[in-house]
């Protein structure tokens, strides 16, 4: 009976450091899910890189683009190839077969993160059920670990946040050497549409707006969870 007890205690302790991993690991990837989808985003960058004068594609094409790839990387098309017009009348296929290539290892990145999203929210949906039913703890504990959870957000965020404010080149290069199995990645941006259309820069922001809306929401959630414990205690004299 004492070693059952021992072993339950270390099967919670095990199953509330998991909770606290996951809300990261939730909000990262939800985050990098609605960049993904945002065509906002991608018109943003279209803009503020000036990506119609070097591509001679106009505002109508490049929208059209963003949706084809939105629409790829959720599985709505199963290429995303198209063909275009620019504004001298020539009509071509946009990418060439090293860029579809690359764009396919991209596709499965992000259907990783779509899958790492949907575990992470499923096991902190699963926890939750089973510490009010099976563990039977109070709410403010269960409020606690939101708030360790977005604490380790914040800390793991704002770290990568500043490290690439001073080596984003470095790390940029590294992640994708790391992620990616090929060099299909290395494009030519005089020939090569798809490093026109999303240069350099346009990461490093994007990188920046993740980092931001990452920090904000593990803010406003762990800040919430802090908040609620402690009007309580205070609503009740605790």
């Amino acid at each position: 009976m004492i070693r059952e007890s021992k072993w339950k205690k270390i099967l919670i302790v095990a199953l509330y450091g998991l909770f606290i991993v996951c809300l990261p690991i939730f909000l990262c990837t939800t985050t990098a899910r609605c960049a993904v989808n945002s065509i906002h985003l991608y018109e943003y960058g279209f803009n503020k890189y000036n990506v119609g004068q070097v591509t001679a594609l106009d505002n109508t094409q490049l929208n059209e683009i963003a949706t084809r790839l939105i629409y790829f990387f959720n599985s709505e098309v199963d290429t995303p190839q198209m063909r275009v017009t620019n504004i001298y009348g020539e009509e071509f296929e946009l990418f060439h077969d090293y860029e579809l290539t690359h764009l396919n290892d991209v596709n499965k990145l992000f259907r990783s993160n779509f899958l790492l999203q949907g575990i992470s929210l499923g096991y902190i949906i699963v926890y939750i059920l089973l510490f009010f039913l099976w563990i039977k703890g109070r709410w403010q504990d269960l409020a606690k670990g939101v708030t360790r959870g977005c604490a380790l957000t914040l800390g793991v965020v704002a770290a990568t946040g500043i490290a690439a404010i001073f080596f984003f080149e470095q790390m940029f290069i590294q992640f994708h050497l790391v992620v990616f199995p090929n060099l299909y990645w290395l494009l030519d941006p005089s020939k090569d549409y798809l490093i026109m259309l999303f240069p350099e820069g346009f990461w490093m922001d994007i990188a920046y707006f993740g980092v931001g809306a990452i920090i904000v929401e593990a803010l406003l959630l762990g800040g919430l969870a802090w908040a609620v414990p402690f009007i309580w205690r205070k609503r009740h004299g605790q």
